[in-house]
C-alpha cells in the first residue's frame, strides 16, 4: 500500500475506532496523554510544532515529533496493524494561520478522549476559591485558599486527576460518596513541590509534583509557608484522632 493511500485511510478513523484505540493499554505511553491534553486545551485545539516544543520544555522539536509519531504508530496498529505511518495527520490535521502552520487535535479523537472520560468538565474545573498567590486582601477581609499557577492550571489538573483519581490524598474524602453526582470530580490539586528551591527551567510533573486533595485539607496544607507536606499533615491528623 502506498503512503498516501495509507493516510487517506487514517483520514477516515471514526470515534469509534479511536475510543477502541485509547483503550488499548499499549497505546496510552510516556507522555503521549499529556501531548493530547496540551492540544485539548489550547486555543481552538490547535498549536504550532514551537508552541507544543515549548510546552515541553525543549529547545526544538525532534522530540516532540518522536512523541506524536510513536503515538500515532500505536494508534495504528491497534485500529488496522497493516498500517503504519505513524505521522501528524493520526492525531491531528494542519492548517495555515496568522501565527504560523498549526496542528489542531482531529474531532474523532477528541470526542473519544472526552466520551471516555478523560478529558471532561469536571476535571477542569477551577474553583472560586482558588486565587493566585499574587492577590491582596484587605485586612479584615474573609481569608482565601492561596495556591500557585501549577495547582490552577487546567492541564496540570486533568493529568494529575487522571493519574491519582480524586479522592483526597491526604483524608482520603470522596465527594461523590458523600454528595452524589454532583459531588462527581469535585477535588482540589496541590503541589508538593517548594516553589522556592525549584530550579530556574523548572517544568512541573502532574503525575509526581502534584496530588488531588480536599478543600479542607488545602487550606490547612496553606496555612504556612513553605506549605505543610502531605505525609506531616497525614500523622497531625492521625494524632489529633487518637
Amino acid at each position: 500500500m502506498k503512503v498516501s493511500e495509507k493516510k487517506n485511510q487514517m483520514k477516515k478513523i471514526s470515534k469509534k475506532e479511536f475510543k477502541k484505540a485509547l483503550q488499548d493499554k499499549h497505546v496510552l505511553k510516556g507522555k503521549s496523554l499529556e501531548l493530547l491534553a496540551r492540544l485539548n486545551d489550547a486555543n481552538a485545539c490547535g498549536a504550532t510544532a514551537k508552541e507544543i516544543s515549548n510546552i515541553f520544555g525543549y529547545s526544538d522539536f525532534p522530540p516532540v515529533n518522536s512523541i506524536i509519531g510513536k503515538l500515532g504508530k500505536r494508534i495504528e496498529k491497534s485500529i488496522n496493524p497493516k498500517i503504519d505511518t505513524g505521522n501528524w495527520n493520526t492525531i491531528a490535521e494542519g492548517k495555515q494561520t496568522e501565527r504560523g502552520f498549526v496542528w489542531v487535535l482531529r474531532k474523532e479523537l477528541r470526542n473519544a478522549l472526552l466520551e471516555l472520560g478523560m478529558f471532561n468538565k469536571e476535571d477542569s474545573k477551577v474553583f472560586p476559591e482558588e486565587v493566585s498567590q499574587d492577590m491582596r486582601f484587605a485586612e479584615g477581609s474573609i481569608k482565601k485558599i492561596t495556591v500557585n499557577a501549577y495547582e490552577r492550571n487546567q492541564t496540570a489538573r486533568k493529568l494529575c486527576i487522571r493519574y491519582q483519581g480524586t479522592n483526597c490524598k491526604v483524608c482520603n474524602f470522596d465527594f461523590a460518596k458523600t454528595y452524589g453526582t454532583i459531588g462527581k470530580g469535585f477535588i482540589h490539586v496541590h503541589h508538593i513541590y517548594d516553589l522556592s528551591k525549584a530550579p530556574k527551567n523548572y517544568q512541573v510533573d502532574p503525575t509526581k509534583d502534584l496530588v488531588p486533595v480536599c478543600p479542607n485539607c488545602h487550606a490547612m496544607l496553606h496555612s504556612e509557608r513553605p506549605a505543610i507536606s502531605v505525609e506531616k499533615l497525614k500523622k497531625l491528623i492521625k494524632s489529633v484522632c487518637l
